[in-house]
C-alpha cells in the first residue's frame, strides 16, 4: 500500500537511542504542555522500513514538532530525506513546525511558548470535525470550461474570467455548507503540475478556519486518489469530493458508515449515508445513479464554479 497509514509502534529494527540534547532541552521547558505531547511517535507502514520518526505531536491540533540538530540535519542527504518526509506528512493532514538546534539551545522556552501559541490559535479555529476535500483536478477543469462556455453566452454583458482552483476551493467550501477547516488533495497528472505548482502547501485563512491545500500527481491519478482516500480514512471525519466517476464509488463508500440515515422529508422517509458530500454532475448526468452514491448528499459542481467566476446564486 503506498499510504500505509499510522502505526503506534516503532519498527523492529528501530533501535531507541534516546532523547537528543535538544529534545531534553525542549521537553524541560514543556511545562503544562507536557500533558498534551506525546514524544517518539510513528508514521508510515506497520511491515516496511518507509516509517517516520517524529519528535513532538500534538494530534488534537495536528501539529508535529521537529527539532533539526545540526548534526543530524546539515548533509545535503538528510535535507532531501527531510524534505520527502514533511511532504508524506503533509499529506498526512499535519502542520510541522521546526526548530533549528541552535533555536533551542538559545531559548528551549521561547520555542515551546511558540508552540503554545500555534496550538491556541489552532483549537480555538479548529471545529468538531476534521475534513477532507478530494479534488479531481481534469473533471473539475473540463466542467470549469464548459461552464465557462455556457454562463458567457447565458450573460454576453458580464465580463467573466476563467476561475483559478484557488478561487474556487472556498466558494466549494461554501456551497457543500461547511466550516473552512479543511485538508484540499488536488489529484493530477505529473505533467499537469506546472499549472497549480503555486499551490503546494497553501494554507488559505477564513474567519471560520483554514484550507490546506497539497497537489498528488500519478500517471493513475485516479487510483492514487481512491488509495489515499481509503489508506488515510482514520485521520478524517468526514469526506468531501469533487468529481463524477465510477471509479470513485468503491473508496468513498469504504470511508463511509456501513449503515444509512433515515431522515423524514415531508410525508417520505428518505435514507442517506453520512459523512461525505460530493460536488459532482446533475442527477440526469452522474456516474453515480444506481449506486449507493446517490444517497450522498450533493451539489452541482457549477454552482460554486460560477460563483468563483464573480456570479450571483440568482444568476446561475
Amino acid at each position: 500500500m503506498k499510504y500505509p497509514g499510522k502505526p503506534e509502534v516503532p519498527p523492529s529494527w528501530y533501535k531507541d537511542r534516546g532523547q537528543s540534547f535538544i529534545e531534553d532541552k525542549f521537553s524541560n521547558a514543556l511545562d503544562e504542555m507536557a500533558e498534551l505531547i506525546e514524544k517518539e511517535h510513528w508514521f508510515g507502514d506497520l511491515e516496511k522500513h518507509s516509517r517516520y520518526r517524529v519528535d513532538f505531536i500534538l494530534k488534537d491540533a495536528r501539529l508535529i514538532i521537529e527539532l533539526d540538530g545540526h548534526e543530524f540535519h546539515s548533509s545535503k542527504e538528510q535535507l532531501e530525506k527531510d524534505a520527502v518526509r514533511q511532504r508524506y506528512l503533509t499529506r498526512a493532514g499535519y502542520t510541522v513546525i521546526r526548530f533549528t538546534g541552535r533555536e533551542v539551545n538559545r531559548s528551549p522556552t521561547d520555542c515551546v511558548a511558540e508552540v503554545r501559541q500555534i496550538y491556541k490559535e489552532r483549537m480555538q479555529r479548529a471545529p468538531s470535525k476534521y475534513r477532507a476535500m478530494y479534488i479531481d483536478y481534469r473533471f473539475l477543469v473540463r466542467q470549469m470550461s464548459e461552464a465557462f462556455r455556457f454562463y458567457r453566452e447565458l450573460h454576453p454583458n458580464k465580463s467573466l474570467e476563467f476561475p483559478s482552483l484557488e478561487k474556487f476551493i472556498p466558494h466549494a467550501v461554501e456551497w457543500l455548507h461547511e466550516k473552512s477547516f479543511i485538508t484540499a488533495f488536488v489529484f493530477l497528472l505529473p505533467e499537469e503540475k506546472e499549472e497549480i505548482s503555486y499551490l503546494e502547501g497553501k494554507v488559505q485563512e477564513y474567519e471560520k478556519g483554514e484550507v490546506r491545500i497539497n497537489i498528488v500527481t500519478d500517471e493513475w491519478y485516479s487510483l492514487e486518489l481512491g488509495d489515499h482516500m481509503v489508506s488515510f480514512s482514520h485521520l478524517f471525519d468526514d469526506f468531501y469530493l469533487v468529481a463524477d466517476d465510477p471509479v470513485y464509488v468503491y473508496p468513498l463508500r469504504s470511508v463511509l458508515p456501513e449503515e444509512f440515515s433515515e431522515n423524514q422529508l415531508g410525508g417520505y422517509v428518505v435514507k442517506s449515508l453520512s459523512g461525505g458530500k460530493i460536488l459532482r454532475k446533475g442527477n440526469d448526468e452522474t456516474a453515480f445513479a444506481g449506486t449507493d452514491l446517490a444517497h450522498v448528499l450533493w451539489q452541482n459542481v457549477w454552482y460554486p464554479i460560477g460563483t468563483s467566476m464573480g456570479l450571483k446564486v440568482y444568476e446561475l
